[in-house]
């Protein structure tokens, strides 16, 4: 096909568009990979607080997103602005990037309760206010800017999640080995925080800056206020955004048990060897080119997830076995991740579903308020992530330490450090299985209900012409 033919192909994705869209993404990426994989071992090495009390810190500020996500989704469902529904709230990723480095700015001198309070504080401010308000408008911007054009969707969902996997892996390599080199004070976490966070910044307001809304695009509801009735009989009557949401629990508490750290300082010996876990990613980059025609073999996204989980098992299962052998833990590691690779990067397409379903049972499709159980599901998977890693280290009997000397960690905190980096997420991954394998059912009746929405669409355009 002619490059003129391909600009005018209503399917076609360019390059230069899939990155300059995914690049706010990135940015977020970046923020996780540091707060979820680095704070624990930051509060509990360098702060000298208890793992356990990191943990339960992280978990308390979840509460407030049980009632900032309903808002966010209600908020967004009903903001129509001259940038559009969820664009708008783009600018977040702004804030998203100061809490972080706040974050790691705490002085080990201050009390216990300030430590502590500051951590709660700068936590919640970035996943409970700036993250929540994103989020919530990502799958709406998503739809709209790609016009809500399924073909574009599942494009983007699978490319696009080689886009923010690189990014992701770029600092996951990076800052290990940044972390190991400048963070070896509470000044230096600092340091080596905002040499990240300052271009994570400029990258994530791309998107808001290139990337505008389809205003043509409104799913067909666009100017129908939602109200909070309908958020509730959402929850009530649509299961399948509950499968999506239990999903989403046990992605984000594999992904973010925060335990890498531990494992390769205590385990393997050399913190500076985790970036390998990330070089070895690389490798499934090309795999997720392969994800749509996976799919398409296999008939529905959730069978896919199901069969990766699969592998997943396998593969932490070798982890565990391993120990401090370390081709042994990248071959392992490399099957768990890609089992939640498609978890990651197809969230739209689930939210799509539930759409569909929300309008086949009577209700408005909502995409904003679809996402809430979700959206709330991954920052209070990704708390408990850090609260099972704080309470398991501490029934081991973990030391903490301000920094200073050496600690030589009992038996029972290692065996701890193994069970909660490979056999926690195998547990998980069978909750996931399960889930997925449910929604599947929901799929191809999604897919008829649209293709006879449009197919009426078409006619009745049709009629009005004649």
């Amino acid at each position: 096909m002619a490059r003129k033919e391909r600009m005018q192909d209503p399917n076609h994705l360019s390059f230069g568009r899939l990155l300059a869209f995914k690049s706010s993404d990135v940015s977020a990426a970046w923020i996780n990979v540091i707060m979820l994989n680095f704070l624990s071992i930051y509060a509990s090495d360098t702060l000298g607080i208890g793992v356990a009390t990191v943990g339960t810190l992280l978990l308390a500020s979840k509460i407030v997103d049980a009632f900032t996500d309903i808002f966010a989704g209600w908020l967004v469902d009903n903001t129509h602005t001259k940038w559009g529904t969820g664009r708008t709230y783009e600018p977040c990723i702004i804030g998203m990037t100061i809490c972080t480095v706040l974050l790691f700015a705490a002085n080990p001198k201050w009390s216990d309760f300030a430590k502590c309070a500051w951590i709660f504080m700068m936590y919640t401010f970035t996943f409970s206010i700036f993250s929540t308000l994103r989020a919530a408008g990502a799958n709406p911007y998503t739809i709209r800017h790609f016009s809500n054009n399924p073909v574009l969707l599942k494009k983007v969902a699978s490319y696009g999640g080689i886009v923010t996997m690189f990014g992701s892996i770029i600092v996951s390599t990076a800052f290990p080995m940044l972390m190991a080199k400048v963070a070896t004070t509470a000044a230096g976490w600092t340091r080596a925080v905002l040499i990240v966070m300052i271009p994570a910044t400029l990258i994530g307001l791309l998107r808001f800056l290139i990337c505008k809304e389809d205003p043509k695009v409104g799913a067909g509801e666009e100017h129908v206020k939602v109200n909070l009735k309908e958020i509730f009989t959402l929850f009530k009557k649509n299961k399948y955004v509950w499968l999506f949401a239990a999903i989403m629990l046990s992605h984000n508490v594999i992904t973010n048990l925060a335990v890498n750290t531990y494992y390769f300082k205590y385990i393997v010996g050399n913190t500076a060897q985790m970036g390998l876990l990330s070089i070895f990613g690389i490798v499934l980059l090309p795999l997720m080119l392969t994800f749509p025609a996976i799919m398409k073999k296999v008939g529905t996204m959730g069978k896919m997830i199901a069969i990766f989980c699969v592998i997943g098992i396998v593969g932490y299962v070798i982890c565990f076995f391993s120990k401090d052998f370390v081709p042994g833990v990248l071959a392992g590691y490399l099957l768990g991740t890609l089992a939640t690779l498609p978890i990651a990067y197809y969230g739209v397409l689930f939210i799509m579903n539930i759409c569909n379903y929300n309008e086949m049972i009577g209700l408005p499709r909502m995409e904003g308020s679809s996402s809430i159980l979700s959206n709330f599901a991954t920052k209070f998977g990704a708390a408990i992530g850090a609260y099972v890693t704080g309470v398991l280290l501490s029934i081991g009997g973990y030391i903490s330490t301000t920094g200073e000397g050496v600690v030589t960690q009992p038996a029972s905190a290692l065996f701890m450090i193994r069970f909660d980096f490979a056999l926690i997420p195998a547990i998980l991954l069978v909750v996931i299985a399960v889930c997925a394998l449910a929604f599947a059912k929901l799929e191809p009746k999604a897919e008829a209900f649209e293709n006879e929405k449009k197919a009426k669409l078409a006619a009745q355009a049709e009629a009005a012409a004649e």
